[in-house]
């Protein structure tokens, strides 16, 4: 029986975590994992850190060491059935691997090479990302992959195209990155903070492969707060309204208004509601789907209005659009649906080619993903965040609270609800 055992060797501070892999009398193998850690927080007998519930870095950093087990495990099973030898070497290479940690000799070869860090991103973007693993143990996908080359070319235009060293790049010269982004680009702070992320995130790569690095990166930075933008999202007053307008005058905004509906009460993304979905994937009242952006399996059961949609068409799902097409038209059936009340928000400017805080009728700023932060809204508070994450298909909860949109004064009205009903008649 294979067993993986992680142990904490020496007495002195800090003392280096080794692993340790056997298989009954087949091998028995030893090998540093180069993390190190204080000896007195090692559990050596439970394979972790002591006290874990009170230092959070601990959780986390336990849970790194638990997937290590896996991936040794998984590389075995794998390497097993190609006949590969099972050795020490073996056994340092996938702990390698599996922190991302280059050879000596590449790592030589990369110090030498990059000194500036357009350079070095350049690089690690057409070499590296293909092989680059997530906190997930997923490789990056190709929008992930994007996402760091429109940062890049945002990069390359601050300060005139300027070239900066890799060892330069402080805390200081990010802020003036951040300034740049606020006031010359006119980026609000979510895109601001994302870039700055994505900075930082290529000089700890850099750091990773030995190259000199200024250690000021690691300092905090500030991105302004703008004042609150509301995310909208319809209520279950509004999303009446809308089940509701009369549009047997036009099959078009009758399609766009159905498609919607589902969206609204099942959180799928337009690449499902509007894509991928299919009537074979409604069975028994449930609506189960593979989803296409993150490959995950989600099963939501259907809602009456969604019942609704398809007795209407005889079983069958709405017409389907393309994704621009729905966008402009799901606005005309919000304001046909008097969804016309005024709130902040930002609207797309094409002189400016940025979106523009501003006070719009809120029927202008419906989109596609308003039926997911719809979902997230409405349903959150009456059924358990973990749950209402899963039906969702989001990762964790961290995530699927990131789209309840319910603004202070309407959990203020939330909680006035509850105790009205709580102590009618009581007191």
């Amino acid at each position: 029986m294979a067993t993986i055992k992680l142990l904490a060797r020496g007495t002195t501070t800090p003392t280096n975590i080794y692993l340790r892999f056997t298989a009954g009398r087949r091998f028995d193998l030893f090998a540093k994992t180069n993390i190190l850690v204080p000896p007195h927080h090692w559990d050596n007998s439970k394979g972790t850190y002591r006290n874990l519930a009170e230092i959070e870095d601990r959780v986390s950093k336990s849970i790194r060491f638990e997937k290590l087990k896996a991936y040794i495990l998984d590389r075995y099973n794998e390497d097993y059935s190609l006949g590969e030898v099972f050795n020490r070497d073996w056994l340092e290479t996938n702990i390698r691997d599996f922190f991302n940690r280059p050879t000596q000799e590449r790592a030589e070869k990369i110090k030498d090479h990059f000194i500036y860090y357009s350079d070095f991103v350049r690089w690690w973007l057409d070499n590296e990302a293909p092989k680059w693993k997530t906190g997930k143990n997923k490789y990056l996908n190709h929008r992930a992959i994007q996402q760091y080359e429109s940062f890049n070319a945002l990069f390359n235009r601050f300060k005139g195209r300027k070239k900066y060293k890799i060892s330069d790049i402080d805390a200081k010269l990010i802020t003036d990155f951040i300034n740049w982004m606020e006031d010359e680009e006119n980026y609000g702070s979510s895109t601001t903070k994302r870039h700055s992320t994505r900075l930082k995130f290529f000089l700890a790569r850099a750091e990773m492969m030995g190259l000199k690095v200024n250690v000021g990166y690691k300092e905090r930075v500030f991105v302004s707060r703008e004042d609150e933008i509301l995310m909208p999202y319809l209520n279950e007053e509004e999303i009446n309204r809308v089940f509701n307008v009369n549009l047997s005058n036009d099959d078009s905004l009758d399609n766009i208004r159905d498609s919607f509906i589902i969206s609204l009460w099942t959180g799928l993304r337009i690449s499902d509601f509007n894509g991928s979905l299919d009537v074979s994937n409604i069975t028994e009242d449930f609506i189960k789907i593979k989803t296409q952006k993150t490959g995950k399996w989600v099963e939501v059961p259907l809602h009456p209005q969604v019942k609704q949609v398809l007795k209407k068409r005889m079983g069958n799902l709405p017409v389907k659009f393309s994704d621009k097409h729905f966008n402009e038209e799901v606005k005309k059936v919000c304001m046909l649906a008097n969804i016309d009340n005024q709130i902040q928000g930002k609207l797309f400017d094409k002189k400016t080619k940025r979106k523009l805080a501003g006070n719009y009728k809120k029927y202008k700023l419906i989109s596609s993903h308003t039926g997911r932060r719809s979902f997230a809204t409405n349903l959150q508070g009456f059924i358990p965040d973990r749950i209402l994450a899963d039906l969702g298909g989001w990762g964790d909860v961290k995530m699927m609270l990131h789209y309840v949109k319910r603004t202070k004064k309407e959990s203020a009205n939330h909680l006035k609800n509850f105790w009205d009903n709580k102590y009618e008649n009581k007191l």
